[in-house]
């Protein structure tokens, strides 16, 4: 390989208007790596290099030396960062075996566009589950609804989903023993339907170190208050009680303390003069209908980067 630009070394040089470069033999790959590249993008190296010595013919020169950092280098006829390196292996390490950095690795990788498979639990009407299946449908959140859990049946949620044509299950609480009970059959019913994620859209049983371990920083819980103002049960309620002029819904990480978990993202809502637990929860339920989805969105960001 011709030899590169070490980082550290001065360009200035060699970006002086009319300057023609040396030749920069160049491969760019997603992890950044740079290598030698064969003859097809040895072609397409030449033709980059008579473009770049063609466009900086026509800069002006530069008033400052350029920043170590490579990745600030920017090309006025380039729209696209270029990893620029130097071969430091010496000779006969690697045989005459292809470079590995020039070896699609895409195979290797996490598919980061792949739908976020999800599981949601609810035990009422169901409003927040059929928001979050509306936002797949529409395209703005990438993810399937793997399994939904209800755990009273006959609920709003269990009609929404048999009306939207989603699995759903019923785990009715009042036959199992405890709460980690409860907590076991949902994990074995989520690890079953291959989930990566759990969202508690309204469900009203409080859950355990078994669901939360079985999941970790995978569940996913919406509260009807500006946490960590007014936890609990009739969040709304405690709001109107305490006479405040500003409510709002959270989406947070669940952690054993109850609605203690790391804040996701919040959505302020006005307390208006006369309102009670209805007309408020009507309000609120609107942005919990926003913002679950983009919160969710915002989480498979980070799971897959992470």
């Amino acid at each position: 390989m011709k030899k590169g630009i070490a980082p550290g070394q001065a360009l200035q040089p060699r970006l002086q208007a009319g300057v023609k470069t040396d030749s920069l033999e160049i491969a760019v790959h997603l992890d950044g790596s740079v290598g030698t590249p064969g003859p097809a993008q040895s072609k397409a190296i030449a033709n980059l290099n008579e473009e770049i010595n063609r466009c900086w013919s026509g800069i002006e020169p530069m008033q400052h030396p350029i920043d170590d950092n490579l990745e600030s280098l920017k090309t006025q006829c380039i729209g696209q960062a270029i990893e620029i390196g130097v071969d430091g292996r010496q000779d006969g390490e690697m045989g005459h075996e292809p470079n590995p950095a020039l070896t699609d690795t895409s195979q290797h990788k996490p598919d980061d566009h792949a739908p976020l498979r999800l599981g949601l639990m609810a035990s009422g009407n169901g409003s927040n589950f059929e928001a979050v299946a509306r936002a797949i449908e529409a395209g703005s959140l990438n993810a399937v609804i793997k399994l939904l859990v209800v755990n009273n049946p006959g609920c709003g949620a269990q009609k929404r989903a048999e009306r939207l044509g989603i699995p759903c299950s019923v785990v009715n609480h009042r036959q199992l023993t405890n709460r980690e009970s409860l907590d076991r059959e949902l994990v074995r019913q989520f690890q079953a339907a291959d989930v990566e994620a759990i969202v508690m859209a309204g469900w009203m049983r409080i859950v355990t170190s078994v669901l939360i371990a079985g999941f970790p920083d995978r569940l996913v819980n919406i509260h009807p208050s500006l946490l960590p103002s007014f936890r609990g049960l009739d969040a709304i309620g405690q709001a109107l009680a305490a006479g405040v002029k500003v409510s709002g819904c959270t989406v947070h990480l669940v952690t054993e303390d109850l609605d203690a978990g790391p804040i996701v993202a919040q959505s302020a809502v006005p307390v208006l003069p006369g309102d009670d637990n209805a007309s408020l929860a009507e309000r609120i339920h609107e942005q919990e209908h926003r913002l679950l989805p983009m919160a969710l969105t915002e989480l498979a960001l980070r799971w897959r980067q992470g």
